[in-house]
This record gives C-alpha cells, structure tokens and sequence, in this order.
C-alpha cells in the first residue's frame, strides 16, 4: 500500500483514448507509485488492452498525458522507454527459432550497451527469472515446442529480466493452470520495488493480488481507487451488466454471478 506522502511512479492526466470514432476510456487521471498492483477491470471490448498499450506508450492518446517518474512517455526514445516500463503482450507471435533462454534473455537487451553482449549476470538474472516461473529445466528447449502454458511463463520471465519501475501485463493467467495461476499472480504481486499494471478477468484475482483497481465501463468512463472501494457489487455489477455476489467465508471473499 502506497502512503500520500510517496510521489507517484506514474502520473496519468486528463487522458482520452479512443478507436475511429468512439471512445474507450474518457479523462482518465491518475497517480500511481511503488509497491501498488493495480486491476484493470472491463468488460469484453471496453478496451482494456488498448489502454494499456496507450499508457505503454505503443500507441498515442487521443489526449492528455502519461508520465513516468516525470518523463512524458512521448518524449522518450524506445530505449529509455524499455527502461522505464515493460510489457506482456496477451499473444506472442514466434517468427522465427529461438531457444527459452535466449527469449528469456531478450529482456535484458535495453541494459547491456550498444555492441556488447549479455554478461554472466544478465545469464544470472535471467535463469533466475526462469526458476521463479517454474521453467527453470528448459533453457535450451525451442520456443515453438512448448505448450501455451509453458510459452506464457516463458514470457513472463523475460519481463522480469527486463526489471523496470513500472510493469504491465495483459492477461497474466493466460492458458496457465491452476497451480501456476496462483504462483504467478503471488510472484507478480510481492514484488515490492515495482508499479504493477494488470489487465484480468477474474474479479477474484483483482481481489486476491491487486491493492487498487481501475474499472472501464463500456461507454468510456472510468473509476479508480483502492480494491475494497472499487470491488463491490454496487460498481461491479454495472460494470459487467450482470447480478454477482459475494460469499465469505470467514477468511476471504469470493466473487461469484449470482
């Protein structure tokens, strides 16, 4: 959790994103800082992913502004971006042969100077982040073999090698099973030196892993706030346009429709 005092990571003001002529999210603004995870929430074609490629600087806003620890995303180059930000795309295309570790390694890439290569701690790093995703065995196995379930740890392993101050993720738990859904989502979250961005779809899992929460509604307004303000049925249930309810069981609440 996140105290008033800290200055925010990221600072969102005013911002319009749209797609032809209709809009997705409407002046959305926003401070975010380290050690927050933050839920973006929406039904199906709210637009959550184009908003995070927007705030990803991937593509520009219709208006307003994003910054990152007081830089305008716009301003910088793609290098200095990859420093400041990295992002897991919800597909990956393969195009061409590579093993797990060099993919894995290719989050290094913005840190290792030009004409130099990676080094013994870049290898380090990155085995490391292959351990954390439970594929620490794969390393020299071709990316085209592995199963969805494998390519997507793979994935998130080399976000992590890539170390940056603000972290996004589009559908983390994409095609994972249970077991690694849970370990991703723990390993996502307790990191603390870090701004946590995450596109879901489970509601439980915004609850579970994410101390604030942004929900986009289909007409493009928006609402931002701490988890247990913004995950109620009295805002969940417009938002998705369905009854929910939640059931406690002394411990935790889950979110089922009712």
């Amino acid at each position: 959790m996140s105290d008033a005092h800290i200055e925010p990571l990221l600072n969102i003001t005013d911002l319009t994103v749209t797609v032809e002529d209709r809009v997705l999210c409407r002046s959305l603004s926003v401070k975010m800082s380290m050690g927050e995870s933050w839920s973006i929430l929406g039904p199906n074609g709210s637009g959550k992913t184009t908003l995070l490629e927007t705030i990803a600087g991937l593509r520009p806003a219709q208006s307003g502004k994003i910054c990152i620890e007081g830089d305008t995303v716009s301003s910088l180059s793609p290098r200095q971006l990859a420093l400041q930000r990295s992002m897991l795309f919800q597909k990956t295309a393969d195009a061409f042969p590579a093993t797990v570790m060099e993919t894995v390694l290719s989050g290094r890439h913005p840190h290792i100077p030009y004409w130099q290569t990676e080094t013994e701690t870049d290898y380090g790093i990155a085995r490391e982040a292959l351990d954390k995703v439970d594929m620490a065995n794969f390393e020299g196995r071709d990316i085209n073999s592995l199963s969805g379930g494998e390519r997507q740890r793979v994935s998130i392993a080399s976000s992590l090698t890539q170390d940056t101050p603000v972290r996004l993720f589009d559908e983390p738990t994409n095609h994972l099973d249970l077991k690694h859904q849970n370990s991703i989502m723990e390993l996502i979250s307790n990191i603390h030196q870090h701004l946590n961005l995450l596109v879901l779809q489970d509601i439980n899992q915004a609850w579970r892993y994410c101390n604030h929460a942004l929900l986009l509604y289909s007409d493009g307004s928006v609402e931002t706030g701490r988890a247990e303000d913004m995950l109620t049925i009295e805002k969940l249930e417009p938002l998705y346009d369905c009854k929910l309810k939640i059931i406690w069981d002394g411990i935790d609440r889950v979110y089922v429709h009712s």
